[in-house]
């Protein structure tokens, strides 16, 4: 399923296939920490012998427990490069995060209290959206979908017990059984509980739903726990098959799909009956009650469009077949690659991370230009990517950087450049463009914030050069007029490739926050000449802060209009940008 980030790993590292033998009997000693590790002598952390054993259940022999993969930080260091240098390809999470559809304030404003403990909210949104005519008290909430796996374990596995796991699948069905004191093994037969991941998670194979609900009708005494984290993405949900079989039980998360995967939300969904045994069992109150109202409030009015994953999946996955490798087809937001060779580590001393696996690797699709670089690492040519859109890194002895822009975006951001304010100016550009806009970067702020604000402008003006393309069917030009209280900012826009700018901007001080302003309008001829376009920009007022606000804001309002369709060709007398 793959509900959370990182990866169950042994010693290795590499993440098991879960579903071969492993017997779960107990083993070693039980006395925790010590020189040796659970089933040391020497009592919590290798304390003196004066010290009172504290002693745990014993985990089975062999038994690998669920550790998140290295992280950005972790890889850079590991070999040599900036963390702007390093790419996530590892989580199954969207590259952008879900737009919560509710106010938050009313929420904060009671941390102190519980939620409600019920969750009739959610459980009646997450019955309407799945469908079928489930009622809310056939769905059980959990902290995402891997709060319900244990849940299940819990509930139907324990010593004396067995389940059956079919590898290569997620890796948190074996933990659980594991935990339970349950045995687990591939063949079906004398199994208490069967996991299933459909579609499944790491090789996105589909199993039709109705040999999933023939095995579940087939063996009436067997619990099915059929995980659907990634049926939005295409297969066919077994929940219309719930009421004649009590013994089936689904899996949904809001981690997927959905982008909330902070909030850590999913839900189980089953007969009445076996509902109920879930819902005597959960913890009284798993979901926080903004994550909760966030969650209801999406699945009342589902929001996300698939469209571009799926085809983004296709044309990443065709390319890798065009340079020889065997990528099936899939169904998920990932492509998987089998593969014997060490790719993964390859790729990591790279910068990219991906999930690896004893049978090939696991790659989360992001943005398209961001695929392209993994797809470039590995040897295939990107084939045409639908959109508009341009991934830049860039590495000085003075700055490193990232940033991904995306033209025909929803306006979202995340900028962290470590300028408080240069952030805040970026994030409104990009909102009143209509952009989305992805920037990471570090520099040398121990001297002062100009390279970073130059070196982050000018890729800014790279990355809108090479998403424009040749500027064919757009509409070239743009201005707008932007007051800010006593402040107004004025700016005019033409994409045609005739580089110039003239920026008046009319400050009473220094500074806003970390940032000195007599670098903004330099920086913003930087973004000109290396966007390859002509930029006018003027902004006066009383309030500084207010002055820059509006010229961002403008220059936003005037891109949106100018990289906006308008119609084939270039829009040029001369027939040439």
């Amino acid at each position: 399923m793959g509900d959370a980030g990182g990866p169950v790993v042994g010693a290795s590292g590499v993440e098991g296939t879960t579903g071969v033998g492993g017997a779960s009997g107990v083993g070693g000693a039980s006395g925790v920490g010590g020189a040796s590790g659970v089933g040391g002598a020497s009592g919590v952390g290798g304390a003196s012998g004066s010290a009172r054993m504290i002693d745990a259940l014993p985990l089975p022999a062999g038994f690998t427990s669920y550790t998140w993969a290295a992280t950005v930080e972790e890889v850079a260091e590991r070999h040599g490069l900036s963390v702007e240098h390093v790419l996530k390809f590892d989580q199954n999470t969207p590259p952008l995060p879900g737009i919560p559809q509710v106010p938050l304030a009313e929420s904060l404003a009671r941390l102190n209290e519980y939620p409600d403990g019920q969750y009739r909210e959610l459980r009646e949104a997450a019955a309407a959206y799945v469908g079928s005519d489930t009622g809310w008290e056939q769905v059980v909430v959990g902290a995402g979908a891997d709060d319900l796996i244990l849940l299940c374990a819990r509930t139907f596995l324990g010593p004396g017990r067995r389940a059956a796991i079919t590898g290569p699948t997620y890796s948190l069905y074996r933990i659980a059984t594991q935990l339970a004191g349950a045995e687990h093994a591939e063949t079906v037969e004398g199994a208490d509980l069967i996991w299933r991941c459909n579609p499944n998670n790491p090789t996105g194979e589909v199993t039709p739903a109705a040999d999933l609900v023939e095995l579940a009708r087939a063996r009436p005494g067997t619990v099915v726990v059929v995980d659907e984290a990634y049926i939005e993405f295409g297969g066919e949900s077994i929940v219309p098959f719930l009421a004649g079989t009590p013994n089936l039980i689904v899996l949904r998360t809001l981690s997927k799909a959905f982008g909330f995967a902070a909030l850590r939300v999913g839900f189980a969904v089953a007969a009445p009956a076996t509902a109920a045994l879930l819902e005597q069992r959960r913890a009284p109150a798993p979901v926080a009650a903004p994550a909760a109202r966030i969650a209801a409030a999406a699945l009342r009015e589902p929001r996300f469009d698939l469209a571009p994953t799926i085809a983004e999946r296709e044309r990443v996955r065709v390319a890798l077949v065009a340079a020889g490798w065997d990528a099936p087809v899939v169904t998920g937001n990932f492509v998987w690659v089998r593969s014997g060779e060490p790719l993964a580590e390859r790729l990591e001393s790279e910068g990219l991370i991906v999930r690896r696996f004893p049978q090939g690797i696991r790659i989360t699709l992001r943005r398209p230009s961001e695929n392209d670089i993994l797809l470039r690492a590995l040897g295939a040519e990107p084939g045409p990517r639908g959109g508009r859109s341009a991934t830049v890194v860039r590495t000085t002895t003075e700055t490193a950087l990232r940033i991904t822009l995306d033209l025909d975006g929803s306006g979202q951001a995340r900028v962290a450049t470590g300028i408080g304010f240069l952030d805040h100016l970026l994030t409104l550009m990009s909102f009143h463009a209509g952009f989305d806009l992805d920037c990471l970067a570090g520099g040398d702020l121990d001297v002062d914030e100009h390279h970073t604000v130059e070196d982050v402008l000018a890729s800014l003006g790279t990355a809108l050069a090479q998403a424009l393309g040749t500027r064919e069917g757009v509409a070239r030009y743009g201005s707008a007029v932007v007051p800010m209280d006593e402040a107004r900012a004025i700016a005019a826009v033409d994409l045609v490739r005739r580089p110039h700018a003239e920026i008046a901007l009319a400050f009473t001080g220094d500074r806003v926050g970390g940032l000195a302003l007599s670098l903004l309008p330099h920086a913003l001829q930087r973004f000109a000449m290396e966007a390859g376009c002509t930029v006018h920009v003027e902004a006066s007022g009383l309030d500084d802060h207010h002055v820059v606000e509006a010229a961002f804001k403008a220059l936003g309002q005037a891109l949106r209009q100018a990289v906006a369709p308008g119609g084939a060709g270039i829009r040029s007398t001369k027939g040439a940008a």
